[in-house]
């Protein structure tokens, strides 16, 4: 599991970000993992400081927004995001905007304010955990994870999540059928 999370950090570090990840600004830029993979378990923390990992919200499609308070492009997305999680909020769809920033709970709360979050978790890694199966070299950087916790897509960049194609893709993820279904045989 760890050389798998390992090759896949790899796989995605590059050291020309621009070159290797451009991005037209939608999620259009975002690249598919084929096969998708499994992440090793890395833990963050909520807003109440308690271990979280993505084991916890198994069965669920997740978007997971590295970001952080010194990036220009995270602040402007956190709004879009926030917006984009109130129009999936009775799914099971779960949106995790991760702040890297080593000062914590604190300063990220201070950044909701400021761009009146209303709808968004707020989620710290202090402990640097995420670089373990994520590259952060980058930021933002969001990752499709899909009911089984698999990576299925990613992008390291910024998008515009109040795009009507931002919509459509996490509605394409939440109707994915998690598992193939048996063909039904008619015996009439």
């Amino acid at each position: 599991m760890v050389l798998t999370s390992a090759l896949f950090v790899a796989a995605l570090s590059h050291a020309d970000h621009q070159k290797d990840n451009p991005s037209d600004g939608t999620v259009a830029s975002f690249k598919q993992v084929k096969p998708a993979r499994y992440l090793e378990p890395v833990n963050f923390y909520n807003n109440l400081g308690a271990q979280v990992n993505f084991n916890d919200y198994k069965g669920k499609v997740i978007l997971v927004n590295v970001w952080a308070t010194w990036c220009g492009p995270c602040l402007r997305e956190l709004p879009e995001l926030d917006r984009l999680k109130d129009k999936f909020k009775d799914t099971d769809f779960v949106l995790l905007p991760i702040s890297i920033d080593d000062e914590g709970l604190e300063l990220v709360s201070g950044f909701y304010q400021q761009l009146d979050i209303k709808h968004l978790d707020m989620f710290i890694d202090t402990d640097k955990q995420l670089g373990k199966i994520f590259p952060v070299d980058a930021v933002p950087a969001t990752f499709i994870l899909n009911r089984q916790g698999k990576v299925t897509s990613y992008l390291r960049s910024y998008a515009n999540w109040d795009d009507d194609a931002a919509f459509n893709m996490i509605m394409d993820n939440i109707a994915s059928v998690p598992y193939r279904l048996p063909e039904i045989v008619n015996n009439n």
